[in-house]
């Protein structure tokens, strides 16, 4: 029992505080073989009701990228991965797996407001959900997955103007 506890502690060691946050980032990202990364975590958001929270930030470059954070029973987190990169619009999706089911992570920017909402279909013709981001120059959301849903990933992401007109 004290060495599953001594386990436990060292496997969820980040503190719930910005400044922990964005340092176990910054060296969760630096591990070599890596280039050298300056992240800005701009935002941490808990998926749902779940252990599950997530990393949004931006690169020296511009791109975006998210980690995955768990929450341990001690109140603290581990970083169990991570992913950056941008496509269409500088922005991207990534389908997590929690404690209560698949989410669709959408996150990325919205530069001058000119996207209304995102169109997220399965490729696998399963499911498609639709995000509103005419508020949000970026942005950070998360929708749960059917539990019926046998291929969550990947999708296709299609933009769409307020007036619902294609973004190509």
């Amino acid at each position: 029992m004290i060495g599953f506890s001594i386990y436990y502690t060292n496997e969820y060691y980040i503190e719930d505080n910005e400044a922990a946050i964005q340092a176990n980032l910054d060296t969760w990202l630096n591990r070599p073989p890596s280039e050298e990364l300056n992240p800005e975590v701009l935002e941490v958001k808990q998926i749902a009701d779940t252990t599950s929270h997530i990393i949004f930030f931006q690169l020296d470059d511009g791109d975006f990228g998210y980690a995955r954070l768990l929450k341990g029973l001690n109140g603290k987190f581990k970083i169990d991965h991570a992913g950056y990169g941008s496509g269409f619009l500088n922005s991207s999706y990534q389908v997590i797996e929690t404690n209560k089911g698949e989410y669709l992570i959408l996150y990325g920017e919205n530069p001058d407001l000119t996207v209304d909402h995102v169109l997220a279909t399965a490729l696998s013709g399963e499911y498609d959900i639709t995000f509103d981001i005419s508020d949000d120059q970026r942005f950070l959301q998360s929708v749960k997955i059917p539990s019926d849903v046998e291929r969550a990933f990947p999708v296709d992401l299609t933009f769409y103007d307020a007036g619902d007109n294609l973004i190509e």
